[in-house]
């Protein structure tokens, strides 16, 4: 079987894992390997906009973090079934300790995906740093440093997908983690927004309706003021994305 990986350098860390994942199977199966990260074109070809994108014999697309599992179908010639990951959210809003996202504490960010793997938390912060930004973002942690909730950005002008771009907009990249008894996103993204208007009028995300992959929901951002601009993106029985805009005070 064929199988085309995309993927967004190593915004996400997982993805330096899925790379390593894909070696193993280099000789199994046809993969072909692309990073978006400088090429807008492919990925406005690919209608992309998660860190990922699995295209299994030029028609099935996937979206989750790639599993052995699924390389393991693929040797068996057996397509994979992917479903949304759409937990019960609170409306709580909680925080312990808000933090700011830097070169010096990226691995508790890599936390978000369950990873713990010190060479991919790496990477993430090498491609952080090219950002030449001193904040990436801002992050909800307890007394202990461990990861509550946190959010990402990036200029819109170093985002591969095909979104609004302007060296006046900032683009929400990535936004964690979910819980069903406490909402521990918005504080940081409250603060987030304080910092980012001091430099930008305004910012962008791209959410799902129901799924909180690879943001979201939408009503989360609904409620905290941000404009649904619309629908950018349709994957059949897996999700329905929008563009969103927040003009910063």
């Amino acid at each position: 079987m064929k199988l085309d990986f995309y993927y967004w350098s190593y915004q996400c860390p997982l993805n330096n894992e899925m790379l390593k994942l894909l070696e193993e199977y280099k000789d199994s199966l046809d993969i072909n390997i692309y990073d978006i990260n400088e090429n807008q074109m492919l990925a406005k070809e690919q209608h992309m906009f998660f860190p990922t994108l699995i295209v299994v014999n030029n028609q099935h697309r996937y979206f989750s973090p790639l599993r052995r599992h699924f390389l393991d179908l693929l040797l068996l010639s057996e397509l994979p079934k992917e479903k949304p990951y759409i937990p019960v959210i609170s409306f709580q809003v909680a925080f312990e300790r808000i933090i700011p996202l830097t070169d010096m504490n990226c691995h508790i960010a890599s936390q978000c995906s369950g990873s713990c793997n010190a060479d991919s938390s790496k990477r993430k912060a090498t491609f952080l740093h090219h950002s030449n930004q001193d904040i990436y973002g801002f992050l909800n942690v307890d007394n202990e440093n461990r990861l509550l909730g946190g959010v990402e950005y990036l200029s819109s002008m170093l985002v591969p997908y095909d979104i609004p771009k302007h060296k006046e907009s900032a683009f929400i990249t990535c936004i964690y983690d979910c819980d069903d008894s406490y909402d521990y996103k918005s504080k940081p993204l409250e603060e987030l927004e304080n910092y980012l208007c001091n430099e930008y009028k305004d910012v962008y995300v791209i959410s799902d309706e129901e799924s909180t992959f690879p943001n979201g929901n939408l009503e989360f951002f609904l409620r905290n003021g941000y404009e649904d601009l619309g629908i950018v993106n349709e994957e059949n029985n897996y999700c329905k994305l929008h563009l969103l805009r927040k003009v910063l005070k």
